[in-house]
């Protein structure tokens, strides 16, 4: 992977951003819900169990996404053997706390998995994730074989045409998408959408083979979290995916059923190497409004944000 200082990647994520409209079909929240839910405060951090349950509450609650006997798939990022405060991969307290919130509702299996970029048994014995899910209900799984996996066809798909995706991710009842926000050396941002390329079985085509901000829009339309959190608790706005970078504490936490909006939110809980980079300015979040994955703009009267 190419690395990307701060001079070239603000040029690169200015390219071609003039102009560009911000209309998307996006997706309406069901029973005139909000989009968008936005909670901060010192709070947040101290107390992630009750903050889930907070962040949840405008959207109806787990239980509006999760019904007793149902499949759960969960979806933090893994990817690195790096330590929880490092900040590469998603707090391991944050997916506890949505995993006991998941379990609430009476699933009949709660799976919590990612294909890392780095070694599976480096990753899960360095990030903290397996030692926050003891003594829980839950199944982890990092694959990376491809027996895991299933080809699928991408229609839409203007870079990627074809690719296989873990099959949890085709067929759970409900796939919660929980990753972290933070700086990317090659795409500029890393949250949502490009976390979901720990759902695939070759990532490393996505940094060869394929135009990398294409081929992620590509991915999200094929494959769509009915929840999407955002662990916004500190974001390393440099040297990302892997770091270490630096910091900014933001004490924040995003829920919304269009990834793309809150990705859109995401990206501005902090200027990323330096700048203070707008949405429309990361390319594969554009190009994913621009296929009608979302939105990237929200009108206000469909945000709610909390303080905790």
């Amino acid at each position: 992977m190419a690395k990307m200082d701060r001079r070239t990647f603000v040029k690169s994520a200015l390219a071609g951003a003039a102009g560009v409209a911000l209309a998307g079909k996006g997706l309406a929240a069901p029973g005139g819900k909000p989009e968008l839910v936005v909670l901060s405060g010192a709070g947040v951090r101290s107390g992630l169990d009750d903050a889930v349950a907070k962040l949840l509450e405008p959207l109806g609650g787990m239980k509006a996404f999760v019904r007793p006997g149902q499949k759960v798939l969960i979806k933090p990022n893994m990817g690195f053997p790096t330590p929880p405060e490092q900040r590469a991969t998603t707090s391991p307290a944050l997916v506890a706390a949505v995993v006991k919130q998941v379990l609430e509702c009476k699933p009949s299996l709660v799976l919590v998995a990612d294909n890392p970029v780095r070694r599976p048994e480096a990753c899960i014995r360095t990030n903290g994730i397996r030692e926050a899910l003891q003594g829980l209900d839950v199944k982890l799984l990092l694959p990376t074989e491809s027996s895991f996996f299933k080809k699928v066809d991408v229609p839409k798909g203007k870079s990627l045409r074809r690719v296989e995706i873990f099959r949890e991710a085709l067929e759970a009842d409900v796939h919660i998408a929980l990753p972290v926000a933070k700086s990317h050396n090659a795409a500029g941002y890393s949250g949502a959408l490009k976390g979901m390329m720990g759902m695939i079985l070759d990532r490393e085509s996505f940094h060869g083979r394929y135009d990398l901000n294409q081929a992620i829009a590509d991915l999200n339309t094929v494959i769509r979290p009915t929840l999407t959190i955002l662990d916004g608790l500190e974001v390393m706005t440099t040297d990302g995916p892997a770091g270490p970078g630096k910091l900014v504490r933001t004490d924040t936490l995003l829920a919304g059923i269009d990834p793309v909006a809150v990705d859109a939110r995401g990206v501005e809980l902090a200027p990323l190497y330096g700048r203070n980079i707008k949405a429309r300015q990361i390319k594969h979040l554009r190009f994913a409004q621009q296929m009608g994955v979302g939105r990237l703009s929200v009108p206000q009267d469909r945000v709610v944000q909390l303080k905790l």
